[in-house]
């Protein structure tokens, strides 16, 4: 893909937006050269990493890559056989291994599951002999410690014993009467590695010595006096000793450090990857970006779609459009008034299809659909060429010729003001066998235009949709809102009209825009007319249908009402068929021994009675009816149900149990004082609920509904009508479990989105 089209949508300039995000040097040249791809396998698994690292960084923060160092060029270095590398350079080593242990240690337990973080983990090697064994060689300061072998520790035990002596000789020599005489000040220095003492220019009147130095005002020179000078070239022999010892320790610490130059720059590869996906996903983050999917029939429906940089100048009063394109539609063609986005609709276009082949996130609303293409082309602005004597149309037309040409098709092509710059018949027939060619050779295409004819093309082809620009009418400023199966309307004479353009001109150019547009122009707004009595037509009948959709919701309200009825009256037949019951066997006990066969039969003939007014009721016991368990004799609460197995889950006071449906027997709940519960009635303990409202965000999914089950248990027990349950948007993942677990709750009437946050769901009980 040409780097003038990336140019041209503002990719390039989105890299520079993405190297602002890094936390490394090491990713640097990897992001200027990320460019839209063809490989779908390519696209795909750049995605999974970003959104492994995009969970990461949402609820740990972002990895620990500040402050790495940067080990490239040593790693290159130490490849050198004969190289050796410097105090700092072990230094750098060893922090950047330190940085690689911070990366593992930051990685909580449960995200080594995801395949991108599990990989770099198992792939970081931590070396800790590295930062251990040059510890012990290279102090904190920067100094090779004397321990680091024994010569250099014998090497420096003898100059420090040997310049001691020089000192205290030079320090005898200047109490002495002859050289106090020249002293010019009483300290000892050192110049080029000889201890010398600061004499007056005249000090060889006094005694003789090897001038090293002058003060900058020449009246002091720094002199070796000569009873030193051997002392002095022995403390020189020894620091040339001690260089020595010391470079060769440096030479065995490389030599034993380049042997793990293969693990290390695995570490920079893998830090590198890390600091790369982390940086796409922290602009991910910034503009709210989510996750697009590749459509396999090479439609598109990227849903309030924005322009980050659109974002960035703009902030909240940025307005989403978006950007739709049917398996069979093949051609857009954007129309509408001067300023009214069009060019900024085709950038957002291209940009956000160049962002999702590249494998990065897009600022969208959920779940967009984008093509798989083959690459982008995008004629956008002016390439008049002055030098070689071009006109703008010209330039127009040489740029569309080397589009197609070097088009393989299956690719998108952005063309803005086609066909501009010269005589619209003309100009409308050449753009409409423009996109007909590309459309020929598997591209599509998106074009912004003001020419009449071309929109009249887009009505009559099926392969093309007309779009435009919405605009208000009554104050002719643009919205930024693209209409589908909409041509929009130049009125550059309306405009011109709100500009206070004298009546005098305006007047002679509506004559001079004669007959043949004006029927053209009339003639859209005519197809337009008729578009929105369809769409007028269609609103009625969605109407038409909501009404007949809340009348059969109404039908099985009340339907579910008097099912309700008649398991109240079955329930009361029952109760008076068991004290009933009761009364016979007390009868039994009284009765003689004579008549028990007789009390037997009637006994049995009420219990087949009972059964049968028990098999008369019209549905099975639910979640949250009152029930008695006949097997232990005891009432509670049914708190779920197994219907496989046909097992409900009964809730008696503190203590819960299962038992088989056929077990359980419906009751009427039990009325009780606030404070004094009578003998044998189940009394439910919950914490009250303050605000009908639970808020997830930050929980993982499996925490997240076990907090929502607490949570519907006591909104169902304190009866609140509606609940609010914030969830946030995020990847979608916790709004999706939490919708699929609240659709699985028979408790709940009714469940839809906040209209004023689509991260809040609110449900109705019943």
């Amino acid at each position: 893909m040409p780097d003038k089209t990336l140019q041209r949508i503002d990719y390039l300039r989105l890299l520079d937006s993405l190297k602002g995000h890094r936390s490394t040097p090491f990713s640097l040249e990897r992001i200027e050269n990320l460019r839209p791809s063809a490989d779908r396998d390519e696209i795909e698994s750049r995605q999974n990493a970003i959104e492994d690292v995009l969970d990461f960084v949402r609820e740990n923060g972002s990895f620990p890559l500040n402050g790495i160092p940067d080990v490239r060029q040593l790693l290159k270095d130490i490849a050198a056989r004969d190289s050796i590398l410097e105090i700092k350079d072990f230094q750098a080593i060893s922090e950047f291994l330190n940085a690689c242990k911070g990366i593992l240690s930051s990685v909580k337990k449960g995200y080594e599951t995801k395949p991108y973080v599990r990989t770099s983990l198992l792939g970081l090697h931590v070396l800790p002999q590295i930062p251990n064994r040059v510890r012990k060689t290279i102090s904190p300061e920067g100094f090779i410690e004397d321990t680091a072998s024994y010569e250099l520790s014998k090497i420096r035990s003898d100059l420090h014993m040997l310049r001691e002596k020089v000192k205290r000789q030079l320090e005898k020599l200047m109490e002495g009467e002859q050289v106090g005489a020249v002293l010019q000040d009483n300290y000892i220095a050192i110049r080029n590695g000889r201890y010398v003492i600061p004499l007056k220019p005249n000090f060889n009147q006094a005694f003789q010595g090897i001038v090293h130095d002058y003060s900058h005002s020449l009246k002091t020179s720094f002199v070796e006096p000569m009873q030193v000078v051997d002392q002095n070239n022995h403390i020189s022999i020894l620091d040339e000793e001690q260089r020595e010892e010391e470079k060769r320790i440096l030479r065995e610490l490389t030599d034993w450090v380049r042997q793990y130059r293969t693990e290390l720059s695995e570490n920079l590869r893998i830090v590198e990857d890390l600091d790369f996906h982390q940086s796409l996903a922290l602009f991910s983050v910034r503009f709210n970006c989510v996750r697009p999917r590749i459509s396999e029939d090479g439609s598109t429906d990227i849903r309030d779609a924005l322009n980050p940089f659109v974002v960035l100048s703009k902030k909240e009063k940025a307005v989403p459009i978006d950007i739709i394109m049917g398996r069979d539609e093949k051609a857009l063609i954007v129309s509408g008034p001067n300023a009214g986005g069009k060019t900024v609709a085709l950038k957002t276009v291209g940009l956000l299809i160049a962002m999702a082949s590249s494998g990065l996130f897009i600022p969208a609303a959920p779940i967009p659909k984008v093509p798989h293409i083959a690459g982008i082309h995008a004629i956008i602005g002016d390439d008049q060429d002055i030098d070689a004597e071009l006109s703008s149309f010209t330039a127009h037309m040489i740029a569309i010729k080397d589009v197609y040409e070097r088009s393989p098709g299956g690719g998108l092509v952005l063309i803005d003001e086609i066909g501009g710059g010269t005589d619209p018949q003309e100009a409308s027939a050449l753009s409409m066998a423009v996109i007909d060619a590309f459309v020929e050779k598997g591209d599509v295409v998106i074009v912004t235009t003001h020419l009449n004819l071309l929109k009249g093309y887009g009505y009559t082809k099926p392969f093309a949709v007309n779009v435009a620009t919405d605009f208000d009418k009554k104050t002719m400023k643009p919205l930024y809102k693209l209409l589908y199966h909409v041509a929009g309307i130049s009125n550059a004479l309306k405009v011109a009209e709100n500009c206070e353009m004298p009546v005098a001109i305006m007047k002679r150019s509506y004559e001079y825009l004669g007959t043949q547009e004006a029927i053209l122009n009339d003639l859209v707004k005519g197809l337009e007319a008729e578009k929105m009595v369809a769409a007028e037509e269609r609103r009625k009948l969605h109407l038409v249908r909501q009404e007949a959709s809340q009348r059969l919701r109404i039908i099985k309200e009340k339907r579910g009402e008097f099912v309700r009825r008649a398991e109240e009256r079955w329930e009361r037949k029952v109760l008076q068929l068991e004290n009933e019951l009761r009364e016979v066997e007390k009868d039994l006990r009284k009765r003689e021994k004579t008549s028990l066969k007789s009390a037997k039969e009637h006994l049995h003939l009420l219990k087949n009675r009972l059964l049968l007014e028990e098999e008369k009721k019209s549905e099975p016991v639910q979640v949250g009816d009152h029930v008695k368990v006949t097997s232990v004799g005891k009432e509670g609460y049914v708190a779920g149900i197994d219907e496989a197995r046909n097992v409900a889950e009964v809730v008696i006071g503190n203590m819960r149990l299962r038992a088989g449906c056929d077990e359980l027997v419906r009751i009427k709940a039990a009325k009780t004082k606030k404070d004094e519960p009578r003998k044998g009635q189940v009394e439910i303990q919950v914490a009250r609920i303050d605000t009908p409202e639970l808020n997830l965000l930050g929980m993982r999914v499996e925490e997240a509904l076990r907090e929502l089950d607490r949570f519907m248990d006591r909104a169902v027990v304190h009866g609140n009508s509606k609940i609010r349950i914030i969830h946030g948007i995020g990847t979608g993942r916790l709004m999706r479990a939490v919708r699929d677990h609240l659709s699985l709750i028979q408790d709940i009437k009714k469940i839809e989105t906040d209209i004023t946050n689509s991260g809040v769901t609110v449900v109705e009980l019943l």
